[in-house]
């Protein structure tokens, strides 16, 4: 794995709220770009989006993708039928990427031809939160205009939990990139995760006994929350042969 293909190992792992297919990525990717929270206005109110991604591909085409990522809250808003406008926050956040007019408040999209494009969901979930996803892609086909879907399942809307990114960036860490500031990245992206516990068991990794010596770290933690962390080593074990005399 090289860096360029983290983000698209990380986008893969979403899947769609409806079908539980993966979300697929248009080959080749020439370069990306992130607009990290855009104010978008939709309608009456604003809306923030946590990152929106732009992957260029050949003929002046692009993928689309906004990510809105929770830790332990859920949506800042659900629908409200109540009134017209689009109230619940990812479907605002859809008519971000399906609203032609909006896009004019995007910087990078000026003549590009959007083949395709996501809105994900990323959470600390263990599964996916079918309902709030549900009741989000309900609202906006009710209520959205000038739109080409008519079920809610047709909507481009996945969903991916923190602890598949954690994985990721786990085994990439092994990879030793060139560039020892992608490193950091990818080791910081791990360590956060893994301090917030958002990491799940994986796995035991299989061990090489042809190694002389090992070493393991253990950690435990105090009654007033302190960490202390042991390094063991275990050293080379030598044999010593004696022929016993007969």
């Amino acid at each position: 794995m090289n860096y360029e293909e983290l983000l698209k190992c990380v986008l893969k792992e979403a899947i769609h709220f409806n079908e539980g297919k993966k979300l697929a990525i248009i080959e080749p990717v020439f370069s990306d770009k992130y607009i990290f929270w855009p104010m978008i206005k939709t309608g009456r109110t604003r809306t923030e989006p946590d990152v929106i991604i732009i992957l260029d591909h050949p003929e002046n085409k692009c993928t689309l993708i906004l990510v809105e990522a929770k830790y332990n809250s859920g949506k800042s808003s659900e629908a409200d039928y109540d009134v017209d406008d689009v109230t619940d926050q990812l479907a605002r956040e859809l008519r971000i990427i399906e609203e032609q007019q909006l896009y004019v408040q995007l910087s990078g999209l000026e003549s590009k031809e959007i083949i395709s494009k996501a809105l994900v969901y990323v959470t600390a979930d263990d599964t996916i939160p079918q309902k709030s996803l549900s009741d989000s892609a309900s609202e906006f086909i009710k209520k959205a205009k000038e739109i080409n879907y008519k079920k809610p399942m047709e909507l481009p809307l996945y969903w991916l939990p923190w602890w598949k990114i954690e994985h990721i960036a786990t085994k990439a860490e092994h990879c030793n990139f060139e560039d020892k500031t992608k490193n950091r990245i990818i080791r910081h992206i791990k360590d956060v995760l893994q301090a917030k516990k958002l990491s799940r068991f994986s796995g035991v990794f299989t061990i090489n006994f042809d190694f002389p010596r090992y070493s393991y770290t253990s950690e435990i933690k105090d009654h007033i929350d302190m960490r202390y962390r042991f390094l063991v080593c275990i050293p080379s074990i030598s044999y010593n042969y004696r022929k016993d005399k007969t």
